[in-house]
């Protein structure tokens, strides 16, 4: 009876690590960090001196725009084998380069979506107009999108 209920046990622990997400790779969670402290810095800058600031990829960072950078092997968009997230399918998002995201005071912000990928690990940042950030991961194995 001990046997086949050890046995039980190592199926369902395989079963249960082979659906929880592995680590986000070092680049990624790097970028990942990226992304948030400057958002958190466009924000509070927006708040502080009562106008609007940009936050972009690929420029150099001048008055009113932060500069993104990003470590070596993280890439810009959304590879062609990973599906939008179910809540970007009906959207008439394109992809492509990202857009710049343009935040006002009072934590208000022109949407965006931006993708990032790292080998088979892809991350997806949503910005609504209220400014509230959304954070997925896609599972290539489950085929889905789950937050970060």
């Amino acid at each position: 009876m001990s046997v086949t209920t050890s046995l039980f046990l190592q199926q369902v622990s395989r079963l249960a690590a082979m659906l929880m997400p592995p680590p986000l790779c070092r680049p990624l969670r790097a970028a990942q960090a990226e992304l948030s402290r400057g958002l958190h810095l466009a924000f509070r800058l927006a708040s502080i001196h009562n106008r609007a600031v940009v936050l972009e990829p690929f420029r150099q960072a001048t008055k009113g725009r932060i500069s993104l950078r990003l470590p070596a092997g993280v890439r810009w968009g959304r590879p062609a084998a990973v599906p939008l997230p179910p809540n970007l399918v009906d959207s008439g998002w394109w992809g492509g380069r990202p857009r710049p995201i343009t935040v006002m005071p009072k934590y208000r912000a022109l949407a965006n979506v931006w993708f990032l990928h790292h080998g088979r690990q892809t991350l997806c940042l949503r910005l609504n107009l209220l400014g509230s950030v959304e954070l997925l991961r896609y599972r290539p194995l489950l085929g889905v999108w789950i937050d970060c």
